[in-house]
Order: structure tokens, then sequence, then C-alpha cells
């Protein structure tokens, strides 16, 4: 990643999985406005700013690779494919096995349910539930699809934009892709590709990446210009309003300096290393310390709830998470070393 950029980029990410956090606690405990702001388009902003997040994030690391063609392709996928199933699987079949579904029987969040069909099941093990549009089991899940969908198309999105280093043939881009995302929701032959409404939220960041950086607004303006994007989008929490917004956000990210204040940087590095843990956890940690003991004391649940936000994530990140993600770079890194000997007339060794 360039220098300047990874703890605005962490902050970025830590801020959007505590909206989506505060969103699903406070729809558990049925809070469903603070003051103008409804609740549940905290949540939704915030896995819009994941997207923006994402794919900014993902250029960088293609760009550090120095792969290009097929070999860049595969070295991706094998990433992306061990960075993201592991830990939603795990989070599928802990939901099946304890009978777990999302806002079932009058109850946010998670409850007990009836199991979704094999078909659903299958859909959500691939993460494309919502090509059959099936209903995630585990809500936070509904993001995953666009993001794999979205890996696809963005290695080539990379080789366009590292080759030319421009952001104006994006900006058009992301302009011309607004007409199938604003017909998708109203064309039935178009109902399986819900994609196409967020690939103007995923655009933005590979703006950012073709944006020279030149430094122009101070740091501690960066927190304020992220929560204040969120304020706006809670007054009119509609696709359109998120498309714009995540247009603003990628083009003003290049601009910015550095967070530099010990403590933010601290705090925002651990919560981003842990996110994706935090986000397909939190919704288990509710269901445990405000469903499961619900008629136990606050003094006793509050503790649980923390103690369950914290230690999840880092049980997961530890167990699962860092071990996968280290054996999807061995294993993208063996295979290219072993193509690079086959290509230069070498046997491959084990």
């Amino acid at each position: 990643m360039r220098p300047g950029l990874s703890a605005n980029l962490d902050l970025l990410r830590a801020i959007a999985v505590l909206l989506v956090l505060v969103q699903h606690l406070c729809k558990r405990m049925y809070v469903d406005r603070i003051g103008w702001i409804a609740t549940s388009s905290l949540g939704h902003f915030g896995v819009l700013l994941f997207f923006v997040h994402t794919s900014l994030v993902l250029m960088y690391s293609m760009e550090r690779s120095g792969l290009t063609g097929r070999a860049l392709l595969k070295n991706f996928y094998i990433r992306r494919i061990f960075r993201i199933y592991p830990l939603s699987i795990l989070t599928v079949l802990v939901a099946l096995l304890l009978h777990l579904d999302s806002d079932v029987k009058g109850v946010a969040g998670l409850s007990y349910g009836q199991l979704p069909g094999k078909t659903s099941i299958i859909f959500h093990f691939l993460l494309a539930q919502n090509v059959i549009g099936a209903k995630s089991i585990v809500n936070v899940l509904w993001s995953l699809p666009f993001e794999m969908q979205m890996y696809l198309f963005l290695p080539f999105l990379f080789c366009w934009t590292h080759r030319k280093r421009s952001a104006w043939p994006l900006v058009v881009l992301w302009g011309a892709c607004l007409i199938p995302a604003a017909a998708q929701p109203h064309v039935h032959a178009l109902w399986r590709l819900s994609i196409l409404c967020f690939v103007p939220n995923f655009l933005p960041g590979v703006i950012a990446f073709a944006l020279p950086r030149v430094a122009l607004i101070r740091s501690y303006l960066w927190p304020v210009f992220i929560i204040g994007l969120a304020a706006v989008f809670t007054l009119n929490p509609v696709l359109p309003m998120g498309w714009i917004l995540c247009l603003i956000l990628g083009l003003c990210i290049p601009y910015f300096e550095e967070i530099t204040t010990p403590w933010l940087l601290i705090i925002s590095e651990r919560i981003a290393t842990y996110s994706y843990g935090i986000y397909l956890s939190h919704q288990f940690a509710i269901w445990i310390a405000l469903g499961l003991f619900a008629s136990h004391p606050v003094w006793m649940r509050l503790p649980l709830l923390i103690g369950l936000f914290i230690g999840f994530p880092i049980l997961l990140y530890h167990v699962i998470e860092r071990p996968m993600i280290r054996a999807g770079v061995q294993l993208a890194t063996n295979w290219h070393a072993d193509r690079r000997l086959m290509s230069a007339g070498a046997p491959a060794t084990a």
C-alpha cells in the first residue's frame, strides 16, 4: 500500500464495522431511531464504506504483487478464497447446527428458526445466495456475495487502471454504471444481478487508486469527514445517495494527510485487524448475551456482551483467519514459483 494511506484506511474500516455493530445492537434492543437517525441506515452505510475500502485495498495489494496476466488472476483468486470463505463457512455451519436464523418470529437479529432448504444451504456456502434470492440466515452475510462477485472483475479493472493511471475514464464508467444500477430493481430479467446495484459503491475505491496522492486536507478532519458522510446518508438512506457519497469518498481519500494520533492509530489498527471476525461474529455475541441470557440481570449481560464482542474476533482471527490467510499466500506463492520453473524448462520441485 502506498505510504500515507494505511492508517487512514484502517480508521475507515474500523468505523465501517462499528456502524454495522451499532445497528445490530440497536436493532436487538428495539431502538429504531436515535434522534433523526434511523439506526437501520447506519449498518447499511457501514457496508458501503467496506465496499469502497475493499476495492481500494485490493488494488494496492495487486500492485504490490508485481504480477500480470494469468499469474495475477490466479494469485488474486486463491488469496481471496482463503481470506473470505473459511470464516463465512464456519458462520453458516454454526447457524445451521444451532438452528439459528435472522429476524424470525418477531425477534430482531438471530433466534431459533427453521433450517433453510438444501439449495439455499449450498448457495450460502458458495456465498451466492443473492443469485437465487435467498434470505441470508445470518443477515450480515448479505454483503459477501457482492464482494465475491466484485472480485471476478477487480483484477481486470486493475490491469486497465494500472496501465492508464487516469481516474477520469473510471468516473465516466461510474456514471455509465448508474443506468443498470438504477434499472436492476425494476427490471425482472435482471433480478439475479443484484450486484449491479452496488457497482457504483465499489468503483470509487478503484477511482481513489487511480488518483495521485496529494495530501492537502489535515488529518484531524478525516474521521470528521467519514462520520459526516454517514450522517448525510441517514438523512436519505437510499441507493442513489449511497452511490454519490461513495464517489465523494473515493475522490477525496487521496487528499487527506495520514492520521498520526497515537491512541487513534492503535485502536483503529486493532479494530481493522479483527474487523472481519467482528463483522461475522457480533450477532452471535448479541444472541448469546441478550437472547440466551435475557433473563439474567444487566450487570451480568453487559460484561458478557463486551467480552464476546472482543473475544470472538480475537479467537477467530488467531485460530482460523490468520492461518488460512497464510495458507492462501503460501499456495499462491508456490503455484507462481512452480509455474516460473516450468516455463523456464526446469522440473518443479515438491
